[in-house]
């Protein structure tokens, strides 16, 4: 999947879980998210946007998405982002995506 020291803190990264595109993302609290990395307004990918705080924005129209949850926390975006667990073995990340 990705390993830690790929991941610079505040920063992020497109990984592929299965067949599903996930925004890897370390966050400035030093631990790791994972979101899915389609934006629920339009079609875009969340890790080509900016990480603000715990906050991820759409580098498109400026949806923001809580990482922790995947909540809305900035239009346009209604809908929430899929929140997936995040798993550190060692220097390995591992992202739970469910069937």
């Amino acid at each position: 999947m990705a390993t830690v020291g790929e991941l610079q803190p505040e920063s992020m990264k497109r990984v592929d879980a299965g067949g599903t595109p996930v925004c890897l993302a370390h966050a400035e609290d030093g631990s790791f998210y994972a979101l899915n990395d389609i934006c629920t307004h339009e079609e875009f990918f969340l890790s080509d946007g900016e990480l603000w705080g715990m906050d991820v924005e759409c580098p498109q129209h400026g949806s923001r998405f809580n990482l922790q949850t995947g909540k809305v926390t900035g239009l346009p975006a209604v809908i929430p982002a899929k929140a997936y667990p995040v798993k550190v073995e060692g220097e390995d990340l591992y992202v739970e995506v469910p069937d």
